[in-house]
């Protein structure tokens, strides 16, 4: 399964959608406390996560990832420049960062290389 957490519905939707055709289990959280429950879910293969959410924001959500040694690979959506691939690679989970607007190749292509069907 891999967490689509981000609290744009449209994009939430367009993403299940492209990783529904090429053949993922996909799960969407608008927020950042829900995608923490289903991080850990052992189904749980991976993760598109934004960075600016309610509730829990993506940073506070990797922080509690690696606390918990919860190992679930992300992928980092940020549509802001708050956030760089540096700055990011200080959480063990991230394993990609992706600047919006996404090109859905450049997800798939992530999500192959750090997910598991």
């Amino acid at each position: 399964m891999i967490v689509v957490c981000d609290d744009d519905k449209v994009l939430t939707h367009l993403l299940t959608r492209l990783l529904k055709d090429a053949g993922y289990e996909v799960c969407v959280a608008h927020d950042g406390q829900s995608a923490y429950h289903l991080a850990r879910e052992p189904k749980c293969r991976g993760m598109l996560l934004d960075m600016r959410m309610p509730n829990i924001n993506g940073a506070e959500l990797l922080m509690l990832l690696a606390a918990e040694h919860i190992a679930v690979p992300v992928i980092v959506m940020a549509g802001f420049p708050d956030y760089n691939e540096e700055e990011l690679k200080q959480f063990p989970n991230v394993k990609k960062f992706l600047q919006k607007p996404l090109n859905p190749d450049d997800v798939l292509e992530a999500v192959e290389q750090y997910a598991l069907k």
